[in-house]
Order: C-alpha cells, then sequence, then structure tokens
C-alpha cells in the first residue's frame, strides 16, 4: 500500500512477481516463435530472457539472450500497469537448434523470480511429402 511522505506517494518495494508467463511454443523450421512474459514488482523489474542447456558435464547452462544469435530479438517495455514490464523474444527464423527450454527472468533490489516455457521445432525437411512430377503436358 502506498504511503503519503510529504507531498509524495511512495510504494513499499515489492519482490518480482510473474503475472502472465510465456506459453510453449510448437512450430516447424522456418516458421517463428513468439514467446512473452508479464512481471510485476516494485521497483519496476529488469527482464531478461535466457536459453536453458546443459553442459557436456550435466550441469545447467543459463545463454543470455540474443546473444550472438542473428535469428533471436529480445524487447522489453514497461506496462500495461503501474510497476510492471512485459518482455517478449522472437525468433525467426525457427531452427531446429533452437528447439528447448527458455527463461523468463525478473529481478529487481527486493528479489527475482521466472517462469519456463518450451519452444518445440518440427523439422520441416524430415517430413515434406515426395515431390512427384506433373505428367507430361500437364501442369
Amino acid at each position: 500500500m502506498p504511503e503519503l511522505q510529504g507531498r509524495l506517494w511512495l510504494s513499499r518495494p515489492e519482490a518480482p512477481v510473474v503475472v502472465i508467463p510465456p506459453r510453449s511454443v510448437h512450430n516447424v523450421t522456418g516458421a517463428q516463435a513468439h514467446l512473452s512474459c508479464e512481471v510485476r514488482a516494485v521497483p519496476t523489474p529488469v527482464i531478461t530472457w535466457r536459453k536453458v542447456t546443459q553442459s557436456p558435464e550435466g550441469t545447467q547452462v543459463l545463454e543470455e539472450l540474443p546473444g550472438d544469435h542473428v535469428n533471436i530479438a529480445v524487447q522489453v517495455r514497461g506496462g500495461p500497469s503501474d510497476h510492471e514490464a512485459t518482455a517478449w523474444i522472437l525468433i525467426n527464423p525457427l531452427r531446429k537448434e533452437d528447439e528447448g527450454a527458455y527463461q523468463c527472468h525478473a529481478t529487481n533490489v527486493v528479489g527475482e523470480a521466472q517462469s519456463h516455457s518450451m519452444v518445440t521445432v518440427l523439422d520441416l525437411n524430415k517430413y515434406k511429402s515426395p515431390y512427384f512430377p506433373a505428367p507430361n503436358g500437364h501442369m
């Protein structure tokens, strides 16, 4: 609950809470995948996207995005309400190696929160129907 100090309303600090978590996505190679995450916190949180992978030794690795990926874009904006922020990640074009777990991670001075979603990629080249040429004279 806000407090009145002089003529300023101050809000009590609150750790981040994921209000709307990202949904898992299924699509084919060459298409695009879009994830979004909405977080509330006081002060407004910093939101980052990470891809969750495993090292050869089997430990969890969090790769901050977009990193070096030319097919990944990340955007964060304030709102839709006070002390909320919304973050998006767009993967375009989608490649088989983009498949995996993605984490929306929010942090502020009070704490942190995260939520995960899965991106499943079907390799379109594996499932294309075989090419049958048209009979002579029929096109």
